[in-house]
C-alpha cells in the first residue's frame, strides 16, 4: 500500500521542526525504527500504534467528527427548547383532528391546543390547515382590520351578530346521541344557526350570543374545564344540551386562537348568559360562579379579554380582543372577586324579558369602575323574541307572528340609524354614542302552527321551495330575514342602506346561499 510522504522539517501531528536529515517514512513502523535514539521512548511507542494510514487523514477525521457532534449538538438543544417553552399562543399552530396525522416535530403546547380545539369543534367549529387567503375571503374575514383605530365602536355601521349560536351544530342525530336530553322536544325548535362559529367569525360576524350552565359528570372529581366535583361549564339552549364535550374553556381558547392570528386587527363582542332553566334544580351556584371566575380571570383571559367594565373608547383600543358582554352575576363571591372579571355588565336584573324596546346603564357607579373610564354608559335593546300580544290571540298565523316581530324590528333599526346617520355622519357634539342592539331573531314554538326560529327567520318551509326569489336576491318570502335584507338594500329615503345600525343579532344569517345579510350590513355585497 503506498503512502503519503512527509515534507522534511515538519510533523503533521504537532507542527513542530524536526531533523531534515530525517529520512523519508515508508511507513509508521519503519519510522519508528529509524527514529533517533534521543527521541522519548513513549513517542516511538505512540507512533507504533497508530494505524497504517496518513497522519494527515487521521486529523482531517477527528475534525470531521468534531464538526458532526458540534451540529448534532445544536439540533438536540434547538428542539429541547421548542418542547419545553413553546407557546400555543404565539406559535399558531394548525390545529389537527383526531384522527389526523400529527407532526414529528409539534411541541407539548401545540399539541396541548390541538386538542382543546379540538374538544371544543362541536361549539366552536373546526379550524382548517390554512385559512382562505383570497381576497374576497380576507375582505369579509378582516373588514375591521382597515378602519381607522380612532373610530368609536358605537360608530361602526353596523355589527353583525348572531343569536344562540352555539346552537348550529343541533340536530336531532346530535339531541339522540346525548341521551340526557329530552327526547320528546323537536331539535329545529333550539336550532338558530346552520354556521359554525368560527364560519360565522370568518364571513364577517362580529357578535356572539353564548348560553353557559353547569354540566354534573357525576365522576366526582375535578371535572374538565375546571371546577371541582365533576363540575364542567357547557352550552346550553334552555332544557337542550348542545355538547357533552366541548367546554366554556374550550370555545374562549377558539376565539384566542383566532384573534392571534387570522383576526389579530378586529374585535368580537361576546354575550355570555347563564341559561336558565335547564335541568331541574339546576341554579348558578356558588360552585358555578367559582368556576366562570376562574376561566375569566386566567393570564389568557387577561390577555385577550379587554380589561374594563366599559365599552371600548375606540376600534384601535381593542383590536384582537374579546368584549365581553356578561349576562350573569356573581352574587356569592367577594365583591374584589366580581370587580376582576372584565366586561359590560348585563345583569339579568336589567333584562327584562321579550321587550320591544329598552335602555340598560351597564357600568354604574357601585361597580367599581376604574378611574377615568366612562360610567353609566347606555345600551339600547330590542329583544321582542316571542310575539304574545297578537289580535287573534295565542295561536296567531305565520303572517302575523312574522309581522308582529319586524315591527319590532324594524322601529329598533331606525331609531339607532337616526336622522341621516352613517358611518362617520355624527358630529363631534353628538351624543348618542350609546350602544345599539337589535334581536331580529324569534320564535313561537307554542303557537299552532309552530313557529320555529327557522321559520320566523326564512318563512314556512312550503314557501322555500321553487318560488321567485326577492328582486336582486334575497330568501324567500314570509321570513324578517327577507325584510331585513329589502331595508338595507333601500337606499330610498325610507331605506336604511349605508345607515348606523349598531348590532344586528340574526338567526339563520347565511339564508341558505339566496342572499347576503352580512354584506349588506357592511356594505360589501355591491
Amino acid at each position: 500500500m503506498m503512502h503519503q510522504e512527509l515534507k522534511p522539517g515538519r510533523s503533521p501531528l504537532f507542527s513542530a521542526p524536526v531533523p531534515r536529515s530525517l529520512p523519508h517514512l515508508p511507513s509508521p513502523t519503519v519510522a519508528a525504527a529509524s527514529t533517533p535514539s534521543s527521541s522519548p521512548r513513549r513517542f516511538k511507542r505512540f507512533r507504533g500504534l497508530l494505524p497504517t494510514t496518513s497522519y494527515r487523514a487521521i486529523l482531517s477525521s477527528v475534525c470531521i467528527m468534531a464538526v458532526l457532534f458540534w451540529v448534532l449538538h445544536l439540533l438536540f438543544f434547538s428542539l429541547l427548547t421548542d418542547l419545553t417553552t413553546g407557546n400555543p399562543l404565539t406559535t399558531s399552530p394548525s390545529p389537527s383532528q383526531p384522527g389526523e396525522e400529527e407532526d414529528s416535530f409539534s411541541s407539548v403546547a401545540d399539541l396541548a391546543l390541538q386538542k382543546i380545539l379540538g374538544d371544543g369543534r362541536q361549539i366552536f367549529g373546526t379550524f382548517p390547515s390554512s385559512f382562505n387567503k383570497s381576497a374576497a375571503s380576507k375582505r369579509r374575514a378582516q373588514w375591521m382590520t382597515p378602519l381607522p383605530d380612532s373610530l368609536p365602536l358605537t360608530r361602526l355601521r353596523a355589527i353583525p351578530g348572531t343569536h344562540d349560536s352555539a346552537t348550529w351544530n343541533f340536530t336531532t342525530e346530535t339531541r339522540n346521541s346525548i341521551p340526557s336530553n329530552p327526547s320528546y322536544l323537536p331539535a329545529e325548535w333550539f336550532r338558530c344557526q346552520k354556521k359554525s362559529i368560527l364560519e360565522s367569525l370568518e364571513a364577517g360576524v362580529r357578535f356572539f350570543d353564548l348560553r353557559y350552565a353547569a354540566l354534573d359528570t357525576g365522576t366526582g372529581g375535578s371535572g374538565k374545564g375546571g371546577g371541582g366535583q365533576g363540575t364542567r361549564l357547557v352550552f346550553w339552549h334552555k332544557m337542550a344540551l348542545l355538547s357533552e364535550v366541548a367546554t366554556v374553556e374550550d370555545v374562549l381558547f377558539g376565539f384566542y386562537s383566532w384573534l392571534e392570528g387570522r383576526g389579530a386587527g378586529e374585535v368580537v363582542m361576546v354575550s355570555l348568559q347563564y341559561e336558565h332553566p335547564t335541568r331541574s334544580h339546576a341554579s348558578n351556584t356558588p360552585q358555578v360562579q367559582r368556576l366562570l371566575h376562574s376561566l375569566l380571570t386566567t393570564p389568557a383571559a387577561r390577555r385577550f379579554i379587554y380589561p374594563s367594565h366599559s365599552l371600548p373608547p375606540t376600534l384601535g383600543d381593542a383590536r384582537g380582543k374579546i368584549v365581553l358582554l356578561k349576562r350573569f352575576d356573581l352574587p356569592d363571591l367577594p365583591l374584589d372577586q366580581q370587580l376582576a372579571v372584565p366586561g359590560l355588565n348585563f345583569s339579568p336584573s336589567l333584562w327584562p324579558e321579550n321587550n320591544r324596546g329598552f335602555e340598560l346603564v351597564y357600568n354604574q357607579l357601585d361597580l367599581g369602575v376604574v378611574e377615568g373610564e366612562k360610567r353609566n354608559e347606555t345600551a339600547y335593546i330590542e329583544d321582542y323574541f316571542e310575539p304574545n300580544d297578537l289580535p287573534s290571540g295565542m295561536n296567531g298565523s305565520v303572517t302575523e307572528n312574522v309581522m308582529a316581530k319586524w315591527e319590532a324590528v324594524e322601529g329598533h333599526l331606525r331609531a339607532a340609524s337616526g336622522p341621516g346617520a352613517g358611518l362617520g355622519a355624527r358630529g363631534e357634539d353628538d351624543e348618542d354614542d350609546g350602544l345599539w342592539i337589535t334581536f331580529t331573531s324569534g320564535e313561537h314554538v307554542l303557537n299552532e302552527p309552530n313557529i320555529t326560529p327557522e321559520v320566523m327567520a326564512l318563512g314556512p318551509e312550503e314557501q322555500r321551495q321553487g318560488v321567485p326569489k326577492v328582486t336582486g336576491g334575497g330568501t324567500v318570502k314570509g321570513g324578517v330575514n327577507e325584510k331585513l335584507l329589502a331595508l338595507l338594500r333601500d337606499d330610498g329615503p325610507d331605506g336604511l342602506k349605508g345607515k348606523r345600525l349598531g348590532v344586528v343579532v340574526m338567526d339563520f344569517w347565511e339564508m341558505e346561499g339566496e342572499g347576503d345579510l352580512i354584506g349588506a350590513l357592511l356594505g360589501l355585497d355591491g
